[in-house]
């Protein structure tokens, strides 16, 4: 990845914005921008010592420091070796407030423009950055980083399509692993199983496993994944991804329990055919983020289960599993050649089954290219 040359353009951008600092926590951004590896999911609090002001200061003329902590700092110095955009890692010690080693980290910089603040840093940071410049405004480091992570080069279209190629491994051994009895969460704990078993970094986001039937109706206030017990006549609609050196895939696809009825097969028809259209008009220059929405939703609509399709289409997708542009209203960006997309329809009737399916798809000049492919045949078992 060329993440010099990302930064050099992250600090153009700066220059003709007046920005003069910008502030990046551990996450998604700080890895696009420099390379950092960001940490797991935390699901509980983690509060290590001074974690509201850890993270990366970059000068928009120059100068780069990576503040990190002390427990746990072995981390921070294998992640800031052998990368020269970074020119210190400041570890901030016990002995010490994290309040006086930002003051100290701030006074590096000659800072008399705006300051750019990572959306996902902590108030409290944010609240002291602006303490210690009172004179500077904030904004959010996303107007220059989000627009720069829509377009993806060849390095990142090769990671997204070996992710692809993993999920798609992931699911099939998934498939053979079904039967009867078994519970979602049980299911759900096979996928996770099975990403770590083909060398995902991690799952891109909590798996959902859904089992569903008019016998037997899901309701959808329910956690993804549940001790709901599998039986004959259920539909189950998976939700899952991993991550592969950083970037993401999002799938989903459809199984019945026994001989599937009309309607099931209906639902799913409508489903792969909203999908399947929406993927050919993916052409460079020619449709809006809404304008998809309103393709495959119109063709749902016009089956009689538009009231159904309850969440928008898709969403951007690459170092974060759901990043702009948004396949909804009022999403009104141009889809470009190198923008990934989910495409992910669904029709969920009221108390009983539900079909979804879902890839990730790049849009090119002939129209998209899915980076899963998984066939979309009904599986029954």
């Amino acid at each position: 990845m060329d993440f010099e040359g990302r930064l050099s353009r992250a600090r153009e951008e700066m220059r003709k914005m007046g920005v003069d600092l910008m502030y990046l926590r551990r996450g998604a951004k700080l890895w696009y921008l420099a390379g950092i590896r960001r940490r797991g999911p935390e699901m509980t609090d983690h509060n290590t010592y001074g974690d509201y002001i850890q993270g990366a200061y970059v000068g928009a003329e120059e100068g780069f420091v990576l503040v990190g902590p002390r427990m746990g700092s072995a981390a921070w110095v294998y992640e800031a070796k052998g990368k020269p955009w970074i020119n210190e890692l400041r570890i901030i010690d016990e002995s010490e407030t994290p309040e006086k080693v930002l003051e100290e980290v701030l006074k590096g910089f000659d800072v008399k423009g705006d300051v750019m603040v990572d959306e996902r840093a902590w108030a409290q940071g944010g609240l002291l950055i602006q303490k210690n410049l009172p004179r500077s405004g904030l904004r959010l480091a996303s107007e220059i980083i989000d627009p720069m992570k829509m377009i993806k080069d060849k390095n990142e279209i090769a990671l997204m399509k070996k992710v692809g190629e993993i999920t798609d491994k992931v699911y099939g051994e998934v498939v053979n692993h079904l039967k009867v009895g078994l519970k979602e969460e049980e299911v759900a704990h096979e996928v996770d199983y099975q990403f770590t078993k083909h060398n995902s970094d991690q799952t891109s986001f909590v798996t959902g496993v859904r089992f569903s039937s008019p016998k037997r109706p899901r309701r959808l206030h329910a956690s993804r994944s549940t001790s709901r017990s599998l039986h004959e006549g259920d539909t189950i609609t998976f939700d899952f991804g991993g991550v592969y050196q950083g970037y993401c895939s999002d799938f989903g696809r459809t199984v019945y329990v026994g001989d599937p009825p009309a309607k099931v097969k209906e639902i799913h028809n409508a489903v792969m055919d909203a999908q399947a259209a929406a993927i050919q008009v993916m052409v460079s220059d020619t449709i809006t983020a809404q304008g998809l929405d309103r393709i495959a939703r119109g063709l749902i609509t016009d089956r009689g289960y538009g009231e159904c399709f309850g969440h928008r289409l898709g969403h951007g997708i690459g170092v974060t599993v759901h990043e702009p542009p948004f396949l909804y209203i009022p999403d009104d960006t141009m889809l470009q050649t190198g923008m990934t997309f989910t495409v992910e329809p669904s029709i969920r009737l009221p108390n009983s089954w539900s079909v979804r399916v879902e890839d990730v798809v790049m849009v090119t000049e002939e129209g998209g290219l899915p980076f899963t492919n998984y066939h979309k045949e009904l599986i029954t078992i």
